[in-house]
């Protein structure tokens, strides 16, 4: 019969199987967040995600998500290969930093609708973070 402990009694446990899951885990939290804050940020644009029959925002989130998932994937193998001092702890900071960083950077490429003085915002919001912004736009 398989035993998960060893001679000495301590336990083995696969390699970082709960650690990988943070990267999806944070991902989505991330996504979720940079998501909710575009919505209120275009919200009163009329041609911004407010549109009942716009979906591409939330056509764009899983893309968004594998790609944050991947990147988040990639800076967990790093941080595998040349740990931090300080541990797991510092490990885990910086996991979170990470989250954090690519989750303002989803935020700050889907922009800000120009305010144009004698009227209403009439552009729509980027398709894909950093693509520019759909629609007739404003003079800036």
């Amino acid at each position: 019969m398989l035993d998960s402990r060893t001679q000495d009694g301590s336990h083995l446990s696969a390699p970082g199987c709960g650690w990988y899951l943070a990267a999806p885990a944070l991902s989505a939290v991330g996504v979720y967040g940079g998501t909710a804050w575009t919505v209120r940020s275009w919200a009163d644009c009329p041609l911004g995600n407010d549109v009942s029959n716009d979906i591409g925002l939330q056509m764009t989130m899983p893309v968004v998500w594998l790609c944050m998932t991947l990147l988040m994937l990639l800076t967990q193998l790093v941080l595998r290969r040349r740990p931090l001092p300080g541990g797991r702890a510092a490990m885990c900071l910086a996991l979170l930093a990470a989250a954090v960083t690519l989750t303002l950077l989803y935020r700050f490429g889907m922009g800000w609708p120009g305010r144009p003085p004698e009227g209403e915002c009439m552009e729509g919001y980027p398709l894909f973070p950093f693509t520019g912004k759909t629609g007739p736009h404003a003079a800036d």
